[in-house]
């Protein structure tokens, strides 16, 4: 039975594949524009192709057959064929663990051994190499902003390719709907078909698209497998071996790395943390405290620490934990008792007057914060506007939805204002916010010209043709 279930649910999703990889390909450039963050917008990089016939050099021309004919000479089949059968060879490895050495000492997981095995295909095949092998090393897979797989696409555009050679489908991508996606557009765009150590990969057949489809599948719960032991490594090490940087990369505010890789008290940022805490009971709003913290004790004492990560962090009261979403499906717990990194117990020698109370009150203070913003928040976002009109208008009408400020740096919420009728949200540079005004730091969005853009384009696409009625 459980086999059963199983060819059932890759019957239904090579025939749900089938029918929406073509509109995924429209979807998938317009969400890549907008997810700058996750480094995933070079794949809109795919659709600058232009028609393969235009780069034919002879498309385009006022001579005759019979003169074409004349200049190059009949055409020769088995010329065809070989011109046909040209490829590009494309390696990758995300670390030096990968590698494994056969019996014959070759490391058949390195870039070089993967190179070495797919030579050999194309040797067999009769496809030629006319670019030399490219590579992506110490590149993960689990996305696709990478400079060797953008050039294997820019490869992949000239009408003489029409092989890529990879050694197995993870080397393309680790995530299962950008593999396959990667690959039906070689196919489809490029006419390029994938060609791994286990054969031709045509996702235009049911065969090709099940096994190219089962093959990315699979890669991606390898990596996700591989993630999760890791994560537990991360987890012991910390909890057991005492070792900070197995959970955060960055020291707190208020402590030093001891030699052997956990933390002791520093007595000067010791009292900012105390001062930190007391302030935010006070004023009960993270910028006001930032601020205060910033002018007290000068604004590189935070260093790029985010307040309400600091004011989050159960370190402070002698209990230092993992995030609790990693303990989950684990029997660890976060258990550790460290008394002596305890910042906010009452002290006599202390010019700030605070106690452990303290930290649950910003615990109280911090969850109401977040309560009151998810129930009072109506303002539109950018899912919002996606939703009310659509993302190509939305994308067209507006300026890139990451909101960065002219600076170049990002901007973060601070907010609400009215746009005609609706509420949006503003948002602040806080990289512009110490030398600048504030009309220069502060910026909305959409803006009200944005909106007008986006209302229009939308109005064209639903086909209102009362816009060009020379009447009205």
């Amino acid at each position: 039975m459980l086999g059963d279930r199983i060819l059932a649910f890759i019957y239904n999703l090579v025939q749900n594949l089938k029918h929406q990889i073509p509109a995924l390909k429209i979807l998938s450039v317009n969400l890549l524009l907008l997810s700058e963050a996750s480094k995933q917008d070079n794949l809109s990089n795919f659709f600058s192709t232009t028609d393969r016939q235009s780069e034919s050099p002879n498309l385009h021309t006022d001579e005759s057959p019979d003169e074409l004919d004349q200049k190059n000479g009949e055409a020769d089949p088995d010329e065809e064929v070989e011109d046909s059968r040209k490829g590009i060879i494309y390696a990758r490895v995300s670390s030096d663990k990968q590698r494994k050495r056969d019996s014959e000492g070759i490391e058949r997981g390195s870039i070089q051994g993967q190179i070495e095995e797919m030579e050999d295909i194309a040797d067999r095949e009769d496809i030629k190499l006319p670019y030399d092998p490219i590579t992506d090393e110490a590149k993960t897979g689990t996305n696709f902003d990478r400079d060797g797989i953008q050039t294997v696409f820019e490869k992949a555009k000239q009408p003489d390719i029409s092989y890529l050679l990879v050694e197995k489908v993870d080397r393309i991508g680790r995530t299962a709907p950008e593999t396959l996606y990667f690959i039906y557009i070689l196919q489809s765009e490029c006419d390029v078909t994938l060609l791994t150590s286990g054969g031709e990969q045509d996702v235009s057949q049911a065969e090709g698209l099940l096994h190219t489809t089962l093959m990315s599948l699979m890669a991606e719960i390898q990596n996700n497998l591989r993630t999760t032991k890791a994560k537990k490594e991360r987890i012991r090490g910390f909890l057991r071996n005492k070792n900070w940087k197995c959970a955060s990369p960055k020291i707190p505010l208020g402590y030093n790395e001891t030699d052997d890789g956990w933390l002791e008290v520093d007595p000067v940022e010791k009292e900012v943390v105390r001062d930190l805490f007391q302030k935010f009971v006070q004023c009960e709003m993270y910028t006001e405290t930032e601020r205060y913290i910033d002018d007290k004790y000068g604004p590189q004492i935070l260093d790029g620490h985010v307040i309400k990560t600091l004011l989050q962090n159960w370190v402070y009261i002698g209990q230092p934990r993992v995030p609790e979403e990693w303990l989950i499906e684990t029997t660890y717990t976060n258990d550790l008792v460290e008394p002596d990194l305890n910042l906010l117990t009452e002290d006599m020698e202390s010019e700030i007057n605070v106690s452990e109370e303290i930290f649950y009150q910003a615990q109280e203070i911090i969850s109401d914060i977040s309560q009151q913003s998810s129930t009072d928040d109506d303002t539109d976002g950018l899912l919002d506007f996606i939703e009310e009109f659509s993302l190509f208008a939305v994308v067209e009408g507006t300026e890139p939805a990451t909101l960065l400020h002219n600076c170049g740096e990002p901007m973060v919420k601070d907010g609400q204002v009215d746009l005609k009728g609706r509420t949006v949200h503003r948002y602040r540079c806080r990289h512009c916010e110490e030398s600048k005004e504030a009309k220069e730091y502060y910026r909305q969005w959409p803006r009200e010209h944005e909106l007008d853009s986006i209302q229009l384009i939308q109005q064209i696409l639903d086909g209102d043709t009362s816009l060009f009625d020379a009447s009205k």
